[in-house]
């Protein structure tokens, strides 16, 4: 699917580029997923990585015009999450839900992402493990970041 998005957008491109129209037309695609594998750049301590990998649902869609790009992930499933918390690394099994997007036209870019994951210790099944992150950036049409968030937490 991604090979013949790229020939797509490849041939819509080299149609500008030799001058048979001033602007390409709006591409879209959908691609489906049974695969959910991801990192978030964060653990329950802090700086590092959360790991994550199983089977679920996942949804892309991208539109692409002259105007800009726009791409969005949703994604839902059982997975095995490992992160740093209280100083150990652990191995966690359970439902995780996932959305990104990013918009970027000619006026701005906005990139925006949510994470919610719920599950139990592999090695301790009685210990749970919650985690919420979001994150949103925005770069105004001066390429100046504007908006700059990010919220994780643990429990």
């Amino acid at each position: 699917m991604l090979k013949r998005v790229g020939a797509i957008v490849g041939a819509a491109l080299l149609t500008v580029a030799a001058g048979a129209s001033p602007a390409f037309a709006t591409t879209t695609g959908t691609q489906h997923s049974t695969q959910i594998v991801g990192v978030i750049p964060v653990t329950c301590d802090g700086p590092g990585q959360t790991s994550f990998t199983g089977t679920g649902n996942s949804v892309q869609h991208f539109t692409t015009n002259s105007n800009g790009d726009w791409f969005t992930t949703t994604t839902e499933g059982r997975v095995t999450l490992t992160t740093l918390w209280n100083g150990v690394w652990g191995t966690w099994t359970g439902h995780v839900q996932e959305w990104f997007g990013s918009e970027d036209n000619n006026k701005n870019n906005v990139q925006h992402a949510t994470f919610n994951f719920n599950g139990t210790s592999s090695s301790a099944p009685s210990s749970t493990l919650s985690i919420h992150a979001a994150f949103t950036q925005t770069t105004n049409a001066n390429g100046v970041l504007v908006v700059n968030n990010m919220t994780f937490t643990c429990q």
